[in-house]
């Protein structure tokens, strides 16, 4: 193969390079969940301000990923994804070396900025260097690593908890980050054609302070409430400057994010559904683990194998699907995996305190396999009508479309969480004459959140299903200058 400079490069060195840096990024997206009864107890915080460790992390790449597609067109593949993985490897050392939690987040947020460029980077680079007939195969490889690392975090998790101590999710990671960065240097070459355009510094504004707006009103809902004014108020504020960077960058010629592409209705459908299904996914796994520790009383470690074997399928069924994409295309694909997704989700808003564990297992399967047939499969339908330079912005619109989504999702479904919980506790009087019956009725009420919380992440299945049966094999490719 020969990149843009005319050089001859290794193709597989290339693909094992990102997916290497793209798995240990990955694995650290999700890590965290099973941490979180950890670090409120030793930080003395609430379940509303763990939970910024995900949300302000999704907050961060939310702003990061619609750049990435300027940056990936103005500047080397080599320069963007060594200075991305450095990035993410200070803000490990950071984390590790943290002495409160606000120096944690920090490293968090700092790490962020990295992965918010190595996601679409990976699904950009595999779109441009293999040719439309294997684009499934190899979306659906890189799934496995986008897919299969941040499910198998919980596990990794628990396991470091159990045996060592919260630094150690951090450092463990330090040593591996390092090699992938000095074998980027050898292998990652520009083979994404420049073309380079101005900085619209503007441009960066509106979608910076819009994106990161939104994304802070979601998720300080979790604190504040529906109807405190910061929440609200940063959601308009939002609102209304992405719908200035939508009026700014609609005609320009060369935008910094070519939002033009979502008059293709194959991209927009495509892109809507893989959010939607990341969603649910992240929302389930976010939420889960409090049920299995807080109720069930199940360790971080026990609670991490319980979603790993749903975790592994996910790896499999990724790659097969990969494949069937490439022969079956993406319709039937989307509507059985949002089926088994939402088929897997429905019972979970039906879980008691003594629900087996292996019914626990087999829906979290269930949903597993549901998200693994959407997932990459999906990603690569929405690119099946671009060409060229619009992958990068095609691969940045659907990165921030799941980015800003996810945050939304989780955010309102920490929310119902926490307000149905909130609001079916028992009067604090009754703990000081009847202590057995407070705990009791304080576990009911936890139970009422739960439930709440996985229907909202079920409606999210539904809506995607609808979606899902809209999905048409393209008949001609189109082309959005």
């Amino acid at each position: 193969m020969v990149d843009t400079t005319g050089h001859r490069y290794s193709q597989l060195w290339l693909t094992l390079t990102l997916i290497l840096g793209t798995f240990c990024t990955a694995l650290t997206t999700n890590m965290l969940v099973t941490t979180y009864p950890t670090l409120m107890t030793k930080f003395s915080i609430s379940s509303a301000t763990v939970q910024w460790l995900t949300t302000g992390s999704l907050l961060v790449m939310g702003i990061m990923i619609p750049v990435s597609a300027w940056l990936l067109n103005n500047f080397s593949l080599r320069v963007i994804y060594v200075a991305a993985l450095s990035c993410f490897l200070g803000g490990l050392i950071i984390s590790y070396t943290a002495t409160n939690f606000q120096l944690i987040l920090l490293g968090r947020l700092v790490q962020a900025l990295g992965i918010g460029i190595t996601f679409p980077t990976i699904q950009t680079v595999l779109l441009v260097i293999y040719p439309p007939e294997k684009r499934g195969t190899m979306m659906g490889l890189g799934g496995i690593v986008i897919g299969l690392a941040p499910a198998l975090g919980p596990t990794v998790s628990g396991w470091i908890l159990d045996n060592a101590s919260w630094r150690d999710l951090f450092g463990m990671m330090i040593p591996p980050v390092f090699i992938v960065l000095l074998l980027a240097i050898f292998t990652v070459k520009p083979v994404i054609p420049l073309k380079k355009s101005p900085l619209d510094a503007g441009a960066i504004a509106l979608s910076t302070l819009g994106f990161g707006s939104l994304l802070y009103g979601f998720s300080s809902v979790g604190n504040s409430g529906w109807g405190a004014p910061i929440v609200w108020g940063s959601i308009v504020v939002g609102i209304l400057l992405i719908a200035g960077f939508v009026w700014r960058e609609w005609p320009q010629a060369q935008p910094l994010l070519n939002i033009r592409l979502l008059k293709v209705p194959s991209f927009t459908i495509a892109s809507l559904i893989t959010a939607l299904a990341n969603t649910a996914m992240i929302g389930i796994q976010v939420v889960l683990p409090m049920y299995l520790q807080n109720v069930r009383g199940l360790t971080p470690l026990q609670s991490g194998l319980m979603i790993l074997p749903g975790a592994l399928l996910y790896g499999v069924i990724s790659l097969v699907s990969g494949r069937a994409y490439d022969h079956i295309g993406g319709r039937r694909l989307a509507l059985m995996g949002m089926f088994l997704l939402t088929l897997g989700t429905l019972p979970f808003a039906f879980l008691t305190q003594q629900t087996p564990y292996t019914y626990i297992l087999f829906e979290y399967i269930v949903l597993m396999s549901g998200v693994a047939l959407v997932a990459m499969p999906l990603t690569a339908a929405s690119s099946v009508d671009l060409t060229g330079i619009q992958l990068s912005h095609g691969t940045a619109i659907n990165s921030t479309m799941r980015q800003v989504m996810t945050s939304m999702g989780t955010a309102i479904l920490g929310s119902v969480l926490t307000n149905v919980t909130t609001q079916a506790q028992p009067a604090v009087a009754l703990l000081t004459h009847a202590p057995l019956v407070y705990r009791d009725q304080l576990t009911t009420a936890a139970m009422h959140g739960f439930h709440a919380a996985f229907l909202v992440a079920t409606v999210m299945g539904l809506l995607g299903l609808i979606l899902a049966s809209l999905v048409k094999k393209p008949q001609k490719a189109q082309v959005i200058k």
